[in-house]
């Protein structure tokens, strides 16, 4: 049976998927959509009352309503009553206004004249005061109470005044308590400012208190609950006659997404394949135009394949060098052994060749130690796991171990409780092979300094000597696999791999290695650590 295309695949799924998300959407709308438009509707009637209680006060002691109080807005009616529920005006038809309840802060329905409707009234207290008095005469010249604000004014901190021949804040506000009929425990003082007029001097002053002696108004706002069955009503017809729109887009649209997405995915096969079967592990496969989940696939080939490289090359490099250093000390084992082996070899000749193989198998034990220690750090940078240490504390209990070979005297300075993410073990083998060069090709009885400290964003390390230096022309190579300085100068034969574990352990904590040096004079070198 011929199999079906992923093209055809695609679209069915796609197609089907968006199929049930839709039938569910439209189910769902169907079911929530009248709750919605209803629950809206009584939104509207407390935000449309919350908006008008602004735009009334007492002013001077009369009720005043703003010309910015909005009777009728979008289907909303709006009145307002007394506290005894006598109506003071507004546009509802007047069946409406005589046949409605008045409530408190409770959106209601009731039926009225054969038609339900809701209905949400508030009764506004006037706790928030304005005065402004005369600072020389204390007469109150204007005040008005509003609506305290649904946020709390806060009380403000102000410095007394005395106005000579005249009165103080004090005395202001002692004034403006007693004429509001409020106690000074139950006000609350946001504020006193003496604004300049040009024709007189006065104290403004505002305050709330917890009541008030101005009569108390109801807001009331009234609309038809139909409004939202006609809005839920439009979206559902809506959502029926778009679906098997949806549905068709769909269909199109999946196969032609999934026609293009084949496209990249076979050129992305055929190169995985030419890559893989051929001997270039050095090519890649191309990203630029793909989109980005195929880039995504592409990248992890690509990936796939840097890895793959890199161990081919480390694995041909790590032979090339354990062969050529390995070659040496292998073939003075197999001349001593030779010669052990031979009639002119007496008893003391054997034992001196023992002795001679098990130094150089000690030293190619060494070699190797060192030269898988650096394959690793070169191979798996992402697989150390780096942790907040102290840095100080660690540094230091290295140098405290320290012996050196030549009487050379190790001086520390080591600022405390410096911290950075580190791998420990790694660390503190870089620690070690730096000061391990240092003695190596330092000066007998010379000096070693470490230091430690904190520098901008930086954290640095430096390992200094006053041994034989490095040339400048040599000085970028010291980075390099069995590089040795000129055995020539120096007393101490290695291998040259020490800086170049160092270099690697530093690449993976990100940090950056320097090297400063002088012939016959000192060598420094520097790790520079981010700071964490």
């Amino acid at each position: 049976m011929k199999k079906v295309s992923f093209k055809i695949l695609t679209t069915l799924w796609i197609t089907a998927l968006i199929a049930l998300v839709c039938g569910i959407s439209i189910s769902l709308l169907l079911i929530v959509s009248e709750k919605a438009a209803d629950d809206k509707l009584k939104q509207n009637l407390i935000a449309i009352v919350q908006s008008n209680s602004d735009e009334m006060e007492y002013s001077n002691g009369i009720f005043e309503v703003e010309n910015d109080f909005s009777y009728y807005s979008g289907g909303i009616y709006c009145d307002l009553f007394t506290e005894n529920g006598e109506y003071i005006g507004g546009e509802t038809p007047a069946a409406l206004v005589e046949s409605a309840s008045l409530g408190n802060t409770e959106v209601i329905e009731k039926e009225l004249n054969g038609e339900k409707y809701y209905l949400y009234s508030k009764l506004l207290e006037f706790t928030k005061f304005e005065y402004e008095i005369d600072v020389i005469s204390g007469q109150i010249i204007s005040y008005e109470a509003d609506v305290t604000p649904v946020n709390a004014l806060k009380p403000t901190p102000y410095s007394e005044t005395v106005f000579k021949n005249g009165i103080s804040t004090s005395q202001a506000i002692d004034i403006v308590l007693s004429h509001a009929g409020v106690s000074k425990e139950d006000a609350t003082i946001i504020g006193v400012d003496i604004p300049l007029y040009q024709d007189r001097q006065v104290f403004k002053i505002e305050f709330t208190a917890d009541s008030s002696s101005y009569e108390k108004i109801y807001i009331r706002a009234i609309c038809p609950s139909d409004d939202a069955v006609t809005v839920f009503g439009t979206v559902a017809k809506s959502a029926v006659y778009l679906f098997p729109i949806f549905i068709i887009i769909a269909a199109l649209g999946a196969y032609i997404i999934s026609k293009k997405a084949i496209s990249p995915i076979e050129k992305i096969t055929a190169s995985a394949r030419e890559i893989s079967t051929g001997n270039d592990l050095s090519k890649r496969l191309e990203t630029n135009k793909a989109p980005r989940e195929i880039n995504n696939l592409a990248d992890t080939f690509n990936d796939m394949f840097e890895r793959l490289h890199v161990s081919f090359e480390n694995e041909k490099r790590f032979t090339s060098d354990a062969s050529h250093e390995l070659r040496t000390p292998l073939a003075v084992i197999k001349a001593e052994c030779e010669y052990a082996l031979s009639v002119n070899a007496d008893a003391n000749d054997k034992v001196q060749a023992l002795k001679s193989i098990e130094e150089q198998t000690d030293k190619m034990v060494s070699l190797v130690s060192s030269l898988l220690a650096v394959t690793r750090a070169e191979h798996g940078i992402n697989r150390f796991e780096l942790k907040k240490e102290n840095l100080s504390e660690l540094v230091d209990e290295v140098c405290s171990k320290f012996k050196s070979t030549k009487n050379i005297e190790l001086t520390a300075d080591i600022e405390k409780n410096i911290e950075i993410k580190l791998n420990t073990s790694l660390i503190t083998q870089l620690v070690e092979n730096l000061i391990s060069n240092a003695d190596k090709y330092g000066r007998e009885k010379g000096i070693i300094n470490v230091k430690l400290y904190s520098k901008a964003d930086n954290v640095v390390l430096s390992v200094r000597d006053d041994g034989i230096g490095i040339s400048e022309t040599d000085l970028p190579k010291i980075w390099n696999r069995f590089y040795r300085a000129d055995a020539s100068r120096s007393e101490t034969e290695g291998f040259g791999l020490g800086l170049a574990l160092v270099k690697k352990i530093a690449e993976i904590h990100s940090a950056e290695c320097l090297a400063e040096s002088e012939i016959d004079n000192f060598t420094e070198i520097s790790i520079i650590f981010k700071k964490v």
